[in-house]
């Protein structure tokens, strides 16, 4: 796969990997310096008896290892179709993964505990979290409301759909409550914090629930609308996210690294808004 000829294509460009070709080189700039200081760690995190730089050299170049992972987070394909592509084994498919995936996850800082706003910015924050089917193995949970095995992650999102934060993932029978008590979140004062019911009983806005004997009045029917009008950008932001296959078909990779792939997929969507 002829990257530099892709380049000159930009529509194709995008479409194939998640980002314009601008937005390609500034995150190819941003993991170049950090990608060489993982490699000398790397390197001598042993005792060598080969002289470093020894041994059987890469078929890919960082550019290529790059595309071949935003092209796989955006189709999801086997990896032997991207073998084929890129010219390698697909058994190595993942050992280029494995050395890049945290390089490209340490340039997004997306789990901070605390969520911090200057003053120029007056913003909404809007917190949910998503659920994505999976096999019954270790990290996932049913899901009553799925009615199958899921993995679940949070996100606050602000009012211009940037990712303040991404939690880290748990099995989907864990509460949107408990995981967000489990997160010990600390927002800025003063600034609006909306979730939805599953945010009941915590210090958010939540809309007005009715019951049988309560049904909402007009006023509180309107405040829902209100509620729901401002808190629909987490939804759209969700919507943008699953547009990468990996996120929104079955999770088939080994759930330990869905945390990082998540957390790399809302980094690049932060990329993207910001460009």
């Amino acid at each position: 796969m002829n990257i530099t000829s892709l380049k000159r294509r930009p529509n194709i460009f995008r479409r194939l990997f998640g980002l314009t070709p601008h937005e390609f080189d500034t995150l190819y700039a941003a993991i170049t310096p950090l990608w060489h200081e993982a490699e000398q760690r790397y390197a001598a995190r042993f005792s060598r008896k080969r002289k470093a730089g020894g041994g059987r050299k890469r078929t890919l170049s960082l550019e290529e290892s790059l595309a071949m992972l935003l092209l796989y987070y955006r189709t999801y394909v086997p990896h032997v179709v991207l073998g084929e592509l890129f010219g390698i084994d697909d058994s190595r498919v993942c050992r280029y993964f494995a050395r890049l995936e945290p390089v490209v996850s340490s340039v997004f800082d997306l789990h901070r505990e605390t969520i911090t706003i200057t003053g120029e910015e007056v913003l909404t924050l809007c917190i949910d979290a998503t659920e994505q089917e999976t096999d019954r193995r270790d990290g996932s949970g049913y899901s009553g409301k799925k009615k199958r095995q899921t993995i679940k992650t949070q996100i606050v999102v602000d009012d211009t759909r940037r990712i303040r934060h991404v939690s880290e993932s748990v099995p989907g029978n864990v509460h949107d409550k408990k995981l967000f008590d489990a997160t010990r979140l600390a927002f800025p004062e003063h600034i609006p914090v909306l979730g939805d019911l599953g945010y009941l009983g915590t210090d958010l806005s939540v809309p007005q629930k009715s019951s049988k004997l309560h049904p909402l009045t007009a006023g509180q029917k309107q405040q829902n609308h209100t509620h729901a009008t401002r808190r629909i950008v987490v939804e759209h932001v969700f919507a943008h996210l699953k547009t990468w296959r990996i996120l929104s078909h079955r999770f088939r990779n080994i759930l330990t690294g869905y945390s990082t792939i998540f957390h790399i997929i809302a980094g690049l969507h932060n990329l993207r808004t910001i460009h």
